[in-house]
């Protein structure tokens, strides 16, 4: 099995943070326009909530692989 480097890691969590973000961004775009579909506006936001969340847990898991990762070693 392959192990993966801290910082193939750390760059894997920042691609899949941009894309994130990108998906983010792009779902608040396409905010609806208000409806009296109640029904919709609640998916809407719980799908923006979602999108938000995982942004979120993203730069947590980026964070962590951040500070696991020894400083420059003296010699």
């Amino acid at each position: 099995m392959m192990m993966l480097t801290k910082e193939t890691s750390a760059d894997a969590l920042q691609i899949a943070l941009r894309a994130a973000r990108e998906n983010e961004t792009r779902w608040m775009e396409m905010s609806p326009e208000f409806s009296a579909d109640s029904e919709r506006m609640v998916q809407w936001a719980s799908t923006a909530k979602l999108r938000r969340s995982e942004v979120e847990r993203i730069e947590t898991l980026l964070a962590e692989v951040a500070d696991s990762s020894p400083g420059p070693t003296l010699r």
